[in-house]
């Protein structure tokens, strides 16, 4: 090991994360949808485009079998990452073609299925990698620490894009600001490649060739981790049912500028400054276990405030923002962690690249359902005490409805040390308890203060 390492690559990797995250914050978010919406989609198509997000998840597949075929993992994830990042640079010229609707909506997710498919492939491979890089003791704070990070790039990116965007929009720019967005995605895309090609890889170990059909088995063939395979997948349904129709609503029927919009990744963002280093500290000294169950609880209520949101009366969805701060940086980071510890050093890649493959194909199937649903259903209107209820409105409550069912299934998880979820409870409850008390001591001294110094 080179002497300066592994610090001087975690470094490195939280300045390459933070450009690869003005792409990602570009190409996973409303803008996407709106540009969707601007070549002709329908509800179905929206599902559609999810599913095939989740289905270029194929690719790690492939990325496992190239790791264990090639024996190292550096230049597969800089190409593979870099190539399919780039690929949305041909989206800025998309709307300018003299071709039907039709044919662009086709070109459009093509573009998407082989752009996501080789950033799965790299994704993969960068897990493996960063896995061996950085120690286990500190996976919880670095990575707790790197989320909050990249979280705030992602939050002025999502911001700065979706004010460009309405200002353009205004203009009657709307193609061009999509080719700028895009095209400014791609060359951070570029900086994030070149950065990423100075950090340091470990030697590879306890990877070895194998024929695809064994990088199969042997996920399949660990019990506890075909557990938590089964829970990755029933969770990413629940989730994907609803997932393409927030940022839907928010265009469609709530008729909010993406400005706005951008507004709620703000909100989140700034508590996840606050709380993911949190969770990752307690990550470190309970587990992985209480804190994804615990954030699990607070999760399932989510979609529930999207039923009272209105084009006068967006405070539901603020709320939202709001508890996502809370619960979801615990929750990612609980879950990215329980699947590192949960795959064996040998041959990692390949329960890896399975368990992001079957949730990919869990996604793919439920944002088919989902994008049917909201089809079948577009002309649905029922008013309840003064409440319209609409399409997308059902997918919502179906989604809450099926995370909160997971629970059971989560308890049975196993994470070798692990403390309990009351344990953790416990120490919340005493947090709490001190900082109460603290604030009553000062509240107490300050008007014994006031008190002395009337008299």
């Amino acid at each position: 090991m080179p002497g300066k390492e592994p610090g001087r690559s975690l470094k490195i990797s939280i300045i390459e994360g933070s450009f690869a995250s003005v792409h990602i914050a570009i190409t996973i978010g409303a803008l996407v949808t709106g540009y969707a919406l601007m070549l002709g989609a329908n509800d179905f198509h929206l599902g559609l485009l999810a599913a095939l997000s989740a289905l270029s998840n194929v690719g790690a597949i492939f990325s496992a079998y190239l790791v264990g075929l090639l024996g190292h993992r550096k230049k597969l994830t800089i190409w593979a990452a870099t190539l399919g990042r780039l690929l949305w640079a041909t989206l800025c010229l998309l709307p300018f073609l003299n071709v039907l609707a039709g044919w662009k909506l086709l070109i459009f997710f093509l573009v998407i299925f082989i752009a996501n498919t080789s950033v799965n492939m790299a994704n993969n491979a960068w897990l493996s990698w960063m896995t061996d890089l950085v120690p286990l003791k500190r996976r919880g704070s670095y990575f707790g620490l790197r989320s909050t990070i990249l979280g705030a790039v992602t939050m002025a990116a999502n911001f700065g894009a979706g004010k460009l965007y309405d200002v353009l929009k205004s203009q009657a720019m709307q193609q061009q600001a999509f080719a700028i967005i895009f095209g400014a995605a791609a060359f951070t895309a570029l900086i994030a490649g070149i950065i990423l090609s100075k950090q340091w890889e470990p030697p590879l170990t306890g990877e070895k060739p194998l024929p695809i059909s064994e990088l199969f088995r042997l996920p399949f063939a660990n019990r506890d981790f075909r557990r938590l395979l089964l829970f990755f997948v029933l969770w990413s349904m629940a989730t994907a049912v609803a997932g393409p129709f927030f940022a839907a609503h928010m265009i469609k029927n709530l008729h909010m500028p993406f400005a706005v919009i951008a507004y709620y990744s703000i909100i989140a963002g700034i508590l996840n400054f606050v709380f993911q280093p949190v969770w990752g500290r307690i990550i470190d000294r309970l587990g992985n276990k209480p804190v994804m169950i615990f954030n699990m609880l607070g999760i399932f209520t989510l979609p529930l405030f999207w039923l009272f949101a209105a084009p006068n009366f967006y405070l539901p969805i603020w709320i939202d923002a709001f508890i996502s701060g809370l619960v979801w940086p615990g929750f990612t980071l609980a879950t990215f962690n329980l699947l590192l510890v949960s795959a064996p050093e040998e041959n990692r890649t390949a329960y890896l690249a399975v368990q992001s493959m079957v949730t990919g194909l869990a996604i793919f199937a439920a944002s088919l359902i989902g994008g049917w649903l909201a089809n079948s259903l577009h002309d649905f209107k029922l008013v309840i005490f003064g409440q319209t209820i609409i399409n997308f409105h059902l997918l919502f409550v179906l989604s809450s409805i099926c995370r909160i069912s997971l629970l059971p299934l989560a308890l049975k998880l196993r994470e070798d040390q692990a403390q309990s979820v009351g344990t953790l409870l416990n120490m919340v409850g005493d947090k709490s308890s001190q900082r109460f008390s603290e604030m009553l001591d000062s509240g107490i001294m300050t008007i014994k203060q006031i008190r002395d110094q009337l008299h």
